[in-house]
């Protein structure tokens, strides 16, 4: 599998973090853990699949992906590829009309959120185009006409930096400390504009952290207390729901994306 990265440009960077083409030669299934970023997904070449909870099914041609609990497998079969756009946390919430929560545990078709003939429009600049820039510059092109006038509320973002700057272990009574609001308002906020539970969005940084602070050196249990879990049983099952593994079992093979 060959995976090319590429930064969004200045005015877009707020929005996004990145994209990513992936192109498989031979087929491959590549194991996705839950990310804080929601995903766009345009198919380049090939039919992409989707298994996650047991269940198999086929991806949409672009495709918005939203906050999951657990790992998925994408399949990508033999001389297929795909053009991933990464928002940022807030990115989302300027894009789509929607309640970002709404695409909570999901992958929904773009034609059910913007005009089809739109979305038949990018599918055909993609396949003609000669070069992954020329593709990233049409998708840039393309995040500029779905733009909304949406602005994030700055509650949202003191918000968020106070989940990052603890890796997700900071007490929920604690992130509304000094904030002009009340911890249900900013519960239902949060998710209108983030896309998942304060909580959640917590526990996916916390899990994060674990996983890119683990050494060969690392003890398991010294290793889940440093990221906030006083009960190792509580920490296995987040871990085995998050990676679909137990934490000894991944890191002996980890599969991180």
């Amino acid at each position: 599998m060959k995976v090319d990265s590429f930064f969004p440009s200045e005015n877009l960077k707020p929005y996004i973090q990145k994209y990513l083409i992936i192109e498989s030669e031979e087929g491959i299934e590549n194991r996705i853990l839950p990310n804080p970023n929601l995903v766009l997904s345009f198919q380049l070449k090939g039919n992409l699949k989707s298994e996650e909870s047991n269940s198999l099914y086929d991806l949409p041609k672009v495709g918005l992906a939203g906050f999951r609990k657990s790992a998925r497998t994408i399949i990508y079969p033999k001389n297929s590829s795909a053009l991933l756009v990464l928002f940022s946390e807030v990115g989302a919430f300027t894009f789509f009309q929607e309640p970002i929560s709404e695409f909570y545990g999901k992958t929904v078709s773009l034609e059910d959120l913007f005009p089809r003939p739109l979305i038949n429009r990018i599918e055909e600049q993609l396949f003609v185009c000669k070069s992954n820039t020329e593709r990233i510059g049409l998708i840039e092109n393309f995040l500029h006409q779905i733009k909304k006038n949406r602005m994030i509320d700055p509650i949202i973002t003191n918000t968020l930096l106070k989940i990052k700057e603890t890796n997700g272990k900071i007490k929920i009574g604690d992130i509304r400390q000094g904030l002009p609001i009340s911890i249900d308002s900013l519960e239902k906020k949060f998710k209108v504009s983030i896309g998942t539970t304060l909580k959640h969005y917590s526990n996916l940084l916390r899990i994060r952290s674990v996983l890119s602070s683990h050494s060969q050196k690392t003890n398991l249990t010294d290793l889940a207390y440093h990221a906030g879990y006083f009960d190792q049983s509580h920490f296995n099952k987040e871990f085995k729901l998050f990676t679909g593994s137990s934490p000894r079992e991944y890191f002996k093979n980890p599969q991180n994306w």
